[in-house]
């Protein structure tokens, strides 16, 4: 049976404690931290041991961590937001080396250039020039790299194959995170796009979220467009054993309760599946 992990962007507008105590009494054994400047990740980088104990007592493994919102601008044009995007992924190696996390989820493509083709290609070169920087130091640490698709409209960073050239010949520690609803907004073709990531073998993790008929994304499934029963089944063919994290928009204090119930139930459908 395949485990669901939640991504705890939805609850970050809870405390730490309540986030963790609400993750456990919805029956979520599996977390990908992420939201940058919650309460959780703020407590988890004073603390990244003691949270990791917090959480293991409350019966969840943290098997992933999603980038900073500092840590993406690594395609910038600019050398120094580039540079500060790097340093800030070498502190987070730390926090994670001392509490044992062995993924982290990048980024490839920091926005979307405005300008031309040449612009394009310009950032695919400044992303794998920064991704072999990190792919290093990630190997020295002993984590893993699950670089996401995002960006649009089929350009660099888009695409799975695109990611592939990215990331090819860095080592069997960096992988794919492909990002359901991305691939959704960029107008790509679902099936086609997890296809080449499954032929790859460099697949190693998942954001399943829904997109809603405005083109806005991180909803729970079921609420918009994507048709998710063809893609669980692609994955369920080729045996896919690795990460699936639904990550879902950050839920008001006063509907998260709400929010996290709906998302169990699908969490609670899937695995049954």
């Amino acid at each position: 049976m395949s485990t669901y992990a939640i991504s705890t962007w939805i609850l970050a507008n809870l405390p730490a404690d309540d986030a963790i105590r609400l993750m456990s009494e919805t029956g979520f054994v599996e977390a990908e931290l992420s939201a940058t400047g919650s309460p959780l990740l703020l407590a988890w980088e004073n603390d990244p041991e003691g949270v990791f104990a917090r959480l293991a007592d409350a019966g969840i493994t943290v098997a992933s961590i999603h980038s900073t919102h500092a840590a993406r601008a690594i395609s910038s044009p600019d050398d120094d937001a580039r540079e500060a995007a790097i340093h800030e992924h070498r502190r987070y190696f730390r926090l994670m080396e001392a509490c044992g996390l062995p993924e982290i989820v990048v980024h490839a493509i920091s926005g979307v250039p405005a300008g031309d083709e040449t612009d394009w290609q310009a950032a695919q070169r400044r992303s794998e020039e920064s991704l072999k920087l990190l792919a290093d130091e990630a190997d020295r640490s002993g984590i893993r790299l699950a670089v996401e698709n995002a960006g649009k409209d089929g350009r660099p960073g888009s695409t799975i194959a695109s990611i592939l050239e990215m990331i090819d010949g860095l080592g069997e520690h960096v992988g794919l995170c492909m990002d359901i609803g991305h691939s959704q907004m960029a107008g790509l073709d679902l099936l086609d796009e997890l296809a080449t990531a499954l032929s790859s073998g460099r697949l190693i993790a998942l954001h399943l979220h829904d997109v809603a008929p405005d083109g806005t994304d991180h909803f729970i499934p079921g609420e918009g467009i994507i048709d998710f029963e063809p893609y669980l089944a692609m994955l369920d063919e080729h045996d896919y054993d690795r990460g699936r994290t639904l990550e879902i928009r950050p839920a008001p204090p006063e509907d998260v309760v709400e929010r996290m119930t709906k998302l169990a139930a699908v969490r609670d459908e899937w695995e049954k599946m």
